[in-house]
């Protein structure tokens, strides 16, 4: 859509859904990047108040793609309801400006949320290598990081069904959370093979999985993509914490367990140090621990869980890189990746039947 339509399509639309808000002004439509999810745009929203006072804020407009992601099923409703069910909590997320599942308007769903300056470390390059996290004193490192710790523990004491978080249940893919969880990403490596190529490895680690899953354990809310790279920083705090889509109900040791690994693939899954100023498993588990007010009971087996997520969604998002031209030629970006590399060394520790990457 041309920009200045656009803008005249969403002041309406706002117009329409804050009457407390008058003059509304939409202001340069610009979009950054293309998602694999979903399609983001940035705006700048201006209005005056009941006392005539003129308002602005800078937003970001969510639009759900149509074309085929990095999931089969993306849910851009389910991102806006976990949002709208933790404002005025102890988890900090944007404000939210409304959502529209009828495509008349735009061509697809989309929400309005209040852009949120700040840092946010980055993956590409890995902030293990280079950034504004890198370049910070090792204590200031180890303090963003304990903050994401301490907003994840906090998440573990929420309450799902006190919040509204029953539309998360999801009882076509198992009875017990973990069981859907594993189901969902079966049919998950299924359908990123139909789409490239077999994974065994993939395969492998699912029926270990299977085979060695937990007795079931106390329930909560998981945000399912807990790591850094999905928190913004400002003036040395936590403000937001960003990409709800993959949240689930289950244990919240899977948050802590999907913190740790994803760190971990991003370090020794790409053969490079470790940011020295992190602390270390044993503190960090300790930490959340503490600020939970439970045990990390099985973070082993949701280590090797949450390895194998993310080796899968890699594996999808090679195919998605090679489909496009963006992986050199002859690289195998679907099977050679830190999640494949790490899920490879785990299957080592844990005896199934996987090689290490090299």
């Amino acid at each position: 859509m041309e920009q200045h339509r656009l803008a005249s399509a969403l002041a309406g639309w706002l117009a329409s859904r804050h009457p407390d808000k008058r003059d509304i002004v939409v202001a340069d439509p610009r979009n950054p990047s293309q998602g694999y999810s979903n399609e983001t745009w940035l705006c700048d929203l201006a209005w005056n108040d009941d006392g005539g006072a003129r308002e602005s804020r800078p937003l970001v407009l969510r639009i759900q793609t149509t074309a085929v992601g990095t999931f089969p099923d993306y849910d851009l409703a389910k991102q806006y309801q976990c949002m709208a069910a933790l404002q005025d909590s102890a988890i900090p997320v944007p404000r939210l400006f409304g959502f529209e599942p009828d495509p008349a308007l735009l061509g697809a769903p989309f929400f309005l949320m209040e852009r949120v300056d700040g840092l946010v470390p980055i993956e590409n390059p890995l902030y293990h290598l280079e950034g504004w996290l890198y370049d910070l004193p090792a204590d200031q490192q180890a303090d963003r990081w304990m903050q994401g710790i301490d907003a994840i523990a906090r998440l573990a004491r929420i309450d799902p069904r006190a919040r509204g978080f029953d539309f998360l249940a999801a009882p076509e893919w198992r009875d017990d959370p973990l069981g859907q969880q594993l189901e969902y990403f079966r049919e998950y490596v299924r359908w990123a093979e139909s789409l490239n190529r077999p994974y065994p490895h993939l395969q492998r680690a699912w029926a270990w999985l299977r085979d060695h899953r937990p007795a079931p354990a106390p329930g909560g809310l998981c945000w399912g993509d807990a790591k850094l790279g999905n928190c913004i920083f400002r003036n040395g705090r936590l403000v937001a914490m960003l990409d709800w889509e993959g949240a689930h109900l289950g244990t919240p040791v899977m948050d802590l367990a999907w913190w740790l690994t994803l760190d971990r693939c991003l370090c020794e899954g790409y053969g490079v140090p470790r940011l020295a100023g992190l602390p270390g498993r044993e503190a960090s588990v300790a930490r959340w621990e503490a600020g939970a007010g439970r045990p990390a009971t099985d973070l082993e087996y949701y280590e090797v869980f949450s390895a194998f997520k993310f080796a899968s969604i890699m594996a999808r998002i090679g195919t998605l890189f090679q489909q496009r031209g963006l992986a050199p030629e002859g690289f195998q970006m679907d099977t050679d990746n830190g999640g494949a590399r790490l899920l490879g060394l785990l299957a080592e520790r844990h005896d199934f039947g996987l090689p290490v990457s090299g």
